[in-house]
Order: C-alpha cells, then sequence, then structure tokens
C-alpha cells in the first residue's frame, strides 16, 4: 500500500492504497465538485457542501441503476426476438 495525500476545500487528507493514482484521481473529482458547489452556493460549511455532493451523487447513481434496468429489459426484448429469427 501506499501513503497518499491530497487535498479538499483547503484540508489536507491522507490515506493509503494499493491503486494511488485512482485514489488521486477520485480526490481530485470530488474537489473539483466540492470546490463548484462553493462557488454555487457561496457557504463555508463543509459538512453541508459534502453532504450535498453526496445528494447530487447518490441521485446520479439511482438514476444509472434506473437507465441500467430499462437497458436490461430492452436486451431481453431484443434476445427474445432474435431467438425467433432462424
Amino acid at each position: 500500500m501506499k501513503s497518499v495525500e491530497f487535498e479538499i476545500l483547503g484540508k489536507k487528507y491522507y490515506f493509503k492504497s494499493d491503486t494511488p493514482d485512482k485514489l488521486l484521481k477520485c480526490a481530485n473529482h470530488i474537489a473539483s465538485e466540492v470546490e463548484d458547489l462553493n462557488k454555487k452556493f457561496n457557504t463555508v460549511n463543509q459538512s453541508k457542501l459534502f453532504v450535498l455532493y453526496s445528494l447530487l451523487l447518490t441521485e446520479k447513481y439511482f438514476d444509472e441503476i434506473e437507465k441500467n434496468k430499462n437497458l436490461t429489459k430492452e436486451i431481453e426484448q431484443i434476445n427474445e426476438l432474435l431467438k425467433h429469427i432462424d
């Protein structure tokens, strides 16, 4: 495991990871998103910013789950149609 250091909203965080490049990529993305939210909502309350970001991320997650379900149904329908083509 490798130690990784990154900063979000002026606060440094230290983690150990087997995939440090991936962790840094994720951390940089979070830092950018939270900075954008901070500019948009102009708040100094970091907890609120992280909760807001978590809510937005969760909303995207649920949207992707729904899209996945719809795609799965479409694939099943296509496979069913393909069974009848011979």
